[in-house]
This record gives C-alpha cells, structure tokens and sequence, in this order.
C-alpha cells in the first residue's frame, strides 16, 4: 500500500516484575490498553518527576487493592514517557492517569487527587457505569434544602 508505520520510540520490553502493576513500552502500549477483556489503568510517568516518585508507592498500593477487588479484570500499568511513545496520546504533564475500561477504549483521562481512595473509587465508579466522576456530586435540590442548617 506504500504506506509507512509511524515510528514508535519503546525501551526493551521489561522482564515480568512479579508484582500488581504492569510496565507499560511503546510496542506492548496499544494492545494493553486496546484490551477488549479487561479494563487498563494506566499511569504515565516521568522518572524525572518529583510528584511521580511520590505518587510510586501509592500506585503499587492502588493495583494491589484493585486486583483484590476487582477480580483481576482491571489492569494496572505504568509507562516511562522520557523512554516511550504512546502513539496517538501525549500527556500533557505528569504524572498522568488515564483509564481505558473495555467498553470505551479511547481513555477517561483521571483528575482527581493523587490519593489510593480517590483512584480506586473512580476506576470503581467509571466499571459502575456511574455518569459523574471526580469532584463532588451534583445535590439534587431536594438534598440541598434538607442540608441546609437554620442557625
């Protein structure tokens, strides 16, 4: 077809770690998170990135809690952006936190706290259909009303 594949910068495909989170390269990014029987969370990182390395024992802790929970149907991942390409994505800082559920792989980009809850409560949310993620749900009036203190 005279078409070229576009070039995908990827480090050496990483020996299996042992443990819950998954490292992510450019040339095994696209199946993972096009995986259609499972969900994939995914953090991209920097290893330059001060609020990464912060950010590191709180992702082991959030993949150990979702393979527990979840059934092993959600994935958690990682990828070193300083040595990979993610063709067709480009964060726009780090880290960043993306979600791919099996049902709408174009990713559901996370911008909530960079707390163990928060993350699982909204990979939880997103697999539960729920329309609203992230922030603090929209009260309806008659919750408001009976919220309200008389002082």
């Amino acid at each position: 077809s005279g078409e070229v594949a576009p070039y995908v910068r990827s480090a050496a495909a990483p020996e299996p770690q042992g443990g819950a989170v998954v490292e992510l390269v450019g040339d095994s990014h696209a199946a993972a998170v096009g995986d259609a029987e499972r969900d994939v969370l995914v953090l991209y990182y920097s290893p330059d990135c001060g609020h990464c390395r912060k950010l590191a024992p709180v992702w082991s802790r959030v993949a150990e809690k979702l393979s527990e929970s979840e059934g092993g149907e959600v994935v958690v991942a990682q990828m070193d952006m300083s040595a990979n390409d993610a063709l067709g994505f480009e964060p726009e800082g780090f880290p960043t936190v993306v979600f791919y559920p099996r049902t709408a792989k174009q990713g559901i980009e996370y911008d909530g706290s960079r707390d163990e809850h928060d993350i699982v409560q909204f990979v939880k949310d997103v697999r539960a259909g729920k329309p609203h993620i992230g922030g603090l749900p929209d009260l309806a009036e008659s919750e408001v009303e009976g919220a309200k203190v008389e002082l």
